[in-house]
């Protein structure tokens, strides 16, 4: 159990650390992504359209499907709310170019819409709109007045019943009216956010997915390679302790390498395809394509004649079993490599295809959870092989010895109570038993620092 702890330890490590090269790989794949669909302004938009308009976002995107067709305007399709919000000077400061509403623009034009409005900006707009709306003062200051008037012929009855709502509970002030504002918007832009990040999720598992068959990225053979395998095992851990050393103080939205080039490449690790891995590929074409007929070829009978059980000796009994199981491994194996019909062999053609399927997909789930929680796995990775590292000049640390230093370094201290303890002075028995008051000046020093609530008490 002395090596077998460290060695678990190094193999976690490395599976996290392809994990975490993994994880940036595809953010950085996500991001470009992001770049050119811009995902962050169309669910933005979707979020206004559910505060501002009269239907909800989901309307939003089968109008836009269906609006080469038809060409209507922005009032008859429920978005001059929206396009009224947009076209606002404070809102136009933080894109491009003029707004289109979804149903007359192309994929492509959604590109320059902002990413990110803030609460206050949205807050003023709106009540702008509505004051403008119901007829506001000839001085251009808000007024609460022009903002109820004109609530009441808006067409989002949620709209106009959240700015009453906000206008009449805030006693008429327009900055707790506005505040009220702001932390509506701020809770719709986080169910938007949340949706952000499904969509990431989901990119981010099938781009996984794809790059893992593509370099063959299998966490059932890098594991079993990585433990079977001590100098591979040491170049993955001084890789990992290399990056680790290098970002352990940045930021974790920021953990690729500082050249810019991937480390998963200078490893040696089992990745791509080699002749094991294409010989499974090979048995799963077969399996997905046409019928195979051929027929597997008859087992060559063996040589030897079949002992004699019944009258050989039990110390002959176990020789002859070895030989009978060996000559079948023997003959399964040549079948297996022999490209066998499925028939009834099937299970040996789907076994490996099996663990390869998982091995694929054990690494797109775990590139899910992103490069910030691998990090820190790999932190915590790194604190405990630091504690189960070798002692200098000697063997390494044993197992129960490094558990053991774990466990310490994680264990509250343990306060240990003073139990009261009486010295024997012959000098007092002395004078107690001659009934005379001890003048000696330690004895007298030593009752003079006796604390009374130190003395012993019955139970």
């Amino acid at each position: 159990m002395g090596s077998l702890l460290p060695d678990s330890v190094d193999v976690a490590a490395g599976i996290v650390f392809v994990y975490l090269l993994m994880s940036l790989l595809t953010t950085v794949v996500r991001e470009a992504i992001e770049g050119f669909c811009k995902s962050r302004a169309t669910n933005l938009e979707k979020g206004l359209i559910e505060l501002l308009c009269d239907h909800p976002p989901e309307h939003a995107v089968k109008t836009a499907a269906a609006s080469t067709s038809t060409k209507g305007s922005a009032k008859a399709s429920g978005y001059d709310m929206l396009k009224t919000f947009y076209d606002h000077p404070l809102t136009m400061t933080l894109y491009r170019g003029r707004y289109q509403t979804p149903d007359k623009r192309s994929f492509m034009s959604a590109g320059n819409l902002p990413s990110y409005i803030p609460s206050g900006h949205f807050a003023f707009v709106v009540f702008d709109m509505l004051a403008e709306r119901g007829g506001q003062s000839e001085n251009g200051s808000l007024d609460t007045s022009a903002i109820l008037a004109a609530t009441t012929n808006l067409p989002n009855t949620r709209l106009a019943k959240m700015v009453s709502f906000a206008i009449n509970n805030s006693g008429g002030d327009l900055d707790k009216a506005r505040l009220f504002m702001e932390t509506w918007y701020n809770a719709t832009m986080d169910r938007v956010s949340g949706w952000y990040r499904r969509e990431t999720q989901t990119i981010i598992f099938w781009l996984s997915l794809i790059i893992c068959v593509i370099l063959n990225v299998n966490t059932v053979v890098i594991a079993q390679s990585l433990y079977l395998s001590p100098s591979l095992r040491k170049a993955v851990e001084a890789s990992s302790q290399e990056y680790y050393s290098q970002h352990v103080n940045a930021d974790p939205s920021n953990l690729m390498p500082a050249n810019g080039t991937n480390p998963l490449a200078a490893l040696d690790l089992p990745l791509g395809w080699n002749d094991t891995t294409l010989n499974t590929m090979n048995h799963l074409f077969q399996f997905c394509g046409e019928k195979n007929t051929k027929k597997c070829p008859p087992v060559t009978p063996v040589e030897t004649p079949m002992p004699d059980w019944a009258h050989a000796r039990p110390d002959q009994w176990m020789a002859y079993l070895g030989q009978s199981v060996k000559n079948i491994s023997e003959h399964a194996t040549s079948l297996y490599q022999g490209n066998p019909s499925l028939g009834d062999h099937t299970l040996f053609n789907i076994l490996p295809l099996i663990s390869l399927i998982m091995g694929w997909l054990m690494t797109a789930f775990a590139v899910t959870l992103g490069a910030p929680f691998w990090f820190d796995v790999l932190s915590k990775l790194m604190t405990v092989r630091s504690t189960l590292k070798p002692k200098d000049g000697g063997g390494g640390v044993s197992g129960f010895d490094g558990l053991g230093a774990i466990a310490t370094a994680f264990t509250a201290p343990q306060v240990t109570e003073k139990t009261p303890q009486l010295t024997y002075q012959p000098s007092l028995v002395a004078s107690s038993a001659a009934g005379a008051t001890p003048h000696d000046d330690a004895d007298m020093a030593f009752l003079a620092g006796l604390d009374p609530t130190m003395r012993p008490r019955d139970n």
